[in-house]
């Protein structure tokens, strides 16, 4: 492999430049560059910036130590997004997006295929801990496979958007998700090396218009702003998540390569493991122990208010200190 193929793109929204948002481009591209400092890791940041609410400002600090020590950033906002959309596609009613924000990730998907010309990417969220030296995902970044971490506790984690793309593309959609999936395993899509060339079956004004209308654009807060839990919750959150794995790995003519689930896996802090068995949630980790032994360590679940778990805040920030960035 010469110089010119060692590139690994690395795209996500994120809330806005803060501590874990450094935390989260500092630690991968750190990873990579202990492999190979060759490597070119390009991020592709959509900044959810808000300035009316507080915990979507940026900080000035964060900010400044971002553009300092992350090398090749790309950023965006929501806006550069709509007028996409709008310019591209003809679409109109580009405020639907601003109500199921995860389609912005398909945005931003489709963008880095259409005009970046880019084959492969890594969607990477940025409450993940990496737990190894990241060697063996980064041979397969490299050589662009789809990569895939499983959620063993939860194997519909991706299933929703199943009968779509079934209506879509046919029967035979489902049976070659069968033959690379015999498991039928569910996968994370907050850390996914995703093959860039499905979207080539979205890339005409039609097609893209058809995949964006199969979306259910639903807030998941009720009339007074809460939030709602529950069944309809779940459908509305894992459609991004459902497109991303299942087009994965039906639609790329790469094999997909799932992460083997007893060294990585994604599991919430409560319920029981069909391996390792019941999470006690009110142990002294809260239930993360688990979590922690897998080499990616990926916080899901609603926080419903109270903030990403104390465990994931204090090895973030051990992580800074031992690297010399006060907090």
């Amino acid at each position: 492999m010469n110089k010119t193929d060692k590139k690994i793109v690395v795209s996500n929204l994120m809330r806005c430049k803060n501590k874990q948002s450094f935390f989260a481009l500092h630690q991968l591209q750190s990873k990579i560059h202990a492999i190979d400092p060759s490597i070119e890791v390009e991020f592709h940041i959509l900044w959810d910036t808000d300035e009316s609410i507080s915990e979507k400002q940026d900080d000035p600090r964060w900010s400044k130590l971002i553009d300092e020590h992350i090398v090749n950033l790309h950023g965006y906002n929501r806006q550069f997004f709509k007028d996409y959309a709008k310019d591209m596609y003809g679409i109109t009613d580009v405020e639907k997006f601003d109500v199921w924000v995860a389609s912005y990730f398909i945005l931003m998907a489709q963008y880095l295929r259409r005009v970046k010309l880019y084959d492969y990417y890594l969607i990477y969220d940025d409450d993940i801990l990496i737990n190894d030296d990241f060697s063996h995902i980064t041979s397969l970044l490299l050589d662009k496979v789809p990569v895939l971490i499983s959620e063993p506790m939860n194997v519909n984690c991706d299933k929703v958007f199943m009968q779509s793309l079934v209506n879509l593309f046919g029967m035979e959609f489902f049976e070659i998700y069968k033959s690379k999936n015999p498991s039928m395993a569910g996968f994370n899509a907050g850390f996914q090396g995703i093959d860039l060339s499905v979207y080539d079956n979205f890339l005409s004004v039609d097609r893209f218009n058809e995949l964006l209308s199969l979306f259910n654009y639903k807030s998941v807060r009720n009339p007074d702003g809460t939030e709602f839990f529950g069944n309809e919750r779940f459908m509305i959150d894992t459609q991004q998540q459902s497109f991303f794995s299942l087009s994965n790995i039906v639609l790329s003519n790469r094999t997909p390569h799932f992460l083997d689930a007893s060294e990585y896996y994604v599991v919430p802090n409560w319920g029981t493991h069909p391996v390792f068995g019941e999470i006690d949630h009110t142990d002294e980790l809260e239930g993360w122990g688990l979590c922690l032994k897998s080499k990616v360590s990926h916080f899901i679940g609603h926080t419903q208010g109270k903030g990403k778990p104390k465990v994931f805040l204090n090895m973030v920030d051990k992580y800074l200190t031992d690297r010399g960035f006060e907090i």
